[in-house]
């Protein structure tokens, strides 16, 4: 594998661009906004690498701006429980809690399952709270069996402009100067590449690095 090649990376960085996703991240923006002031449940779901993470931490790094607002973000494993249970927080302030990788609660019994989901019902009276995760299946069935109420987002694969955008962005990592160009992709592969892909960054982003490497063989 060729050091140069700017696709080995395939998970997002904190400095990289949230492309577009206009739409969902006003919808999740104003959905947390209620949520700090009122308490809320919120579920964000979407495939593996489609970007719900990256949305995320564009939206957190929003809050961090404002002195009123503690955020604490993790995530889920086994023992999160037990630090969530005995979490405190400066009663002046708002409170956000972000689960990443939630669909770890299938790690746990059923017991433990619903204490935990209990607490997060329990934590959203009060405060707001997002769990992330990427089943299709998931805790929002759990919630509904229980009774308790949540709002759910859902993000789907990135337009074909955007996912486009994203590759250009990565190419122009090991450019000596920017440039709006596919090269040395060509537009037909970069038609596969988005087909194959469905739009999930992570998937296009696998593609690309495998294709990157082979292109650049060909020139040594």
């Amino acid at each position: 594998m060729l050091a140069n090649n700017p696709f080995i990376n395939i998970t997002s960085s904190g400095n990289e661009k949230v492309i577009n996703r206009v739409k969902e991240r006003v919808e999740l923006q104003v959905s947390l906004n209620d949520a700090l002031y009122h308490g809320k449940l919120i579920i964000l779901k979407g495939q593996q690498g489609v970007g719900k993470s990256t949305l995320i931490h564009a939206i957190i790094k929003d809050l961090s701006r404002s002195s009123n607002i503690d955020v604490v973000k993790e995530e889920f494993t086994p023992s999160i429980y037990n630090k969530l249970r005995t979490l405190t927080f400066n009663p002046t302030k708002k409170a956000l809690i972000v689960l990443d990788d939630f669909n770890n609660i299938e790690l746990l019994d059923k017991n433990s399952q619903l204490k935990v989901l209990n607490l997060m019902d329990e934590l959203a009276q009060k405060m707001a709270i997002i769990l992330i995760e990427s089943r299709d299946e998931g805790v929002e069935k759990e919630f509904k069996k229980l009774g308790k109420n949540f709002e759910k987002h859902e993000l789907r694969g990135l337009s074909e402009s955007d996912l486009k955008q994203i590759i250009i962005d990565r190419l122009n990592m090991v450019r000596p100067i920017a440039r709006n160009s596919l090269e040395p992709f060509t537009e037909e592969e970069y038609g596969k590449i988005f087909k194959r892909s469905g739009g999930n960054p992570r998937i296009a982003l696998l593609i690309c690095s495998a294709l990157y490497d082979q292109k650049q063989l060909k020139l040594v």
